[in-house]
């Protein structure tokens, strides 16, 4: 063998060790997967993406002769990492509202409220003081001051006590009677109602009936009603019993009151005969002293008969006034001063 053969043995050799060395690095039984060199790099999870794989192998890949078939074996893919569990994002806390609108829509009623009480109050205590039930006469000096008898609480004092010539006829003393006469006189309409005559005793009543007249309807109203008309006219302090209101033998008041109803009811009344007065009647003056207010009323009766009635006095009639804890002018008392 010359030197030429020698060397194309040599060329030959080292072309096949090449080849070996090279065919190493080749994937067995995946022709043209190339395996990279042992590391220590973690494994790339994109890189199976791009058909090659950045890991560790420990296949020692046998020479390959080329005339020995290649058997194939099934790749095994890579198994897909295992994506780390995801915390729950936490929902931040919703943010509390804003509470000055409430606050103001809060404020707002608040004051609508107390100018609403404070108009109702305003408007109350004018009108009682219009009626006479309160007042801001009362001095602090105890000095003697002359109102004027055109004054709304003069003349609303005066309405309630004054009296016609009938009713001085038919009754002419200042007591229980007569004051219940004149606090059923003050009742409004509203409060007096139609009822019947059950348990009705024509017996105690002269001049009046009610179940014998036929188609006859009484009014009637509570007891209750009456004694509150009784504190605002006379003082919460008065007490009045109950019983009959009637002047007289006439036909002014005729309520019978019936305890076990505690109602008054009207009795029906015939005609009574009576005899004819006039009468003349002045406002003469009215002042205020402290808490108390007098009006002063000049009273002068005539006969159209020249028939005297020493019941019926000429006079002077003063009419006093105070003013209790309710802010009511309670009327005190009624007396005759000469003429």
């Amino acid at each position: 063998m010359n030197p030429e053969q020698n060397n194309n043995i040599n060329n030959n050799n080292n072309t096949v060790s090449t080849n070996q060395a090279n065919n190493s690095n080749i994937l067995a039984g995946s022709p043209g997967v190339v395996v990279a060199p042992v590391g220590s790099l973690p494994v790339d999870a994109s890189s199976a993406d791009k058909g090659a794989v950045n890991g560790v192998s420990n296949i020692n890949t046998p020479t390959v002769n080329s005339n020995t078939p290649t058997m194939t074996s099934p790749v095994t893919p890579p198994t897909p990492p295992v994506a780390p569990a995801v915390a729950p994002v936490a929902t931040p806390p919703e943010k509390p509202k804003k509470k000055s609108h409430k606050a103001f829509v809060f404020i707002f009623f608040l004051l609508l409220i107390i100018g609403a009480l404070s108009y109702y109050i305003y408007t109350d205590y004018r009108k009682d003081q219009a009626r006479g039930e309160c007042s801001p006469l009362v001095a602090s000096d105890n000095s003697v001051r002359e109102l004027d008898i055109n004054s709304s609480i003069v003349q609303e004092l005066y309405n309630k006590v004054k009296t016609n010539i009938r009713e001085d006829l038919a009754y002419h003393n200042f007591d229980d009677v007569f004051k219940l006469y004149l606090a059923y006189r003050q009742i409004p309409h509203s409060d007096i109602y139609d009822s019947n005559c059950n348990l009705f005793d024509e017996s105690v009543m002269s001049n009046f009936t009610c179940s014998s007249v036929p188609s006859f309807t009484p009014n009637a109203f509570k007891e209750e009603s009456l004694q509150r008309e009784v504190k605002k006219l006379f003082g919460e302090s008065v007490e009045i019993p109950n019983q009959n209101i009637v002047l007289g033998n006439s036909c002014f008041g005729g309520y019978q009151y019936i305890a076990k109803r505690g109602e008054y009811v009207q009795g029906y009344c015939g005609s009574v005969p009576t005899t004819s007065y006039n009468v003349e009647k002045k406002l003469l003056s009215a002042s205020v002293q402290g808490d108390t207010i007098t009006i002063r009323e000049n009273v002068r009766y005539y006969s159209a008969q020249g028939i005297d009635n020493d019941q019926l006095q000429n006079g002077v009639y003063v009419h006093t006034f105070k003013l209790d804890n309710h802010y009511h002018y309670a009327y005190v008392n009624r007396t005759i001063e000469g003429a």
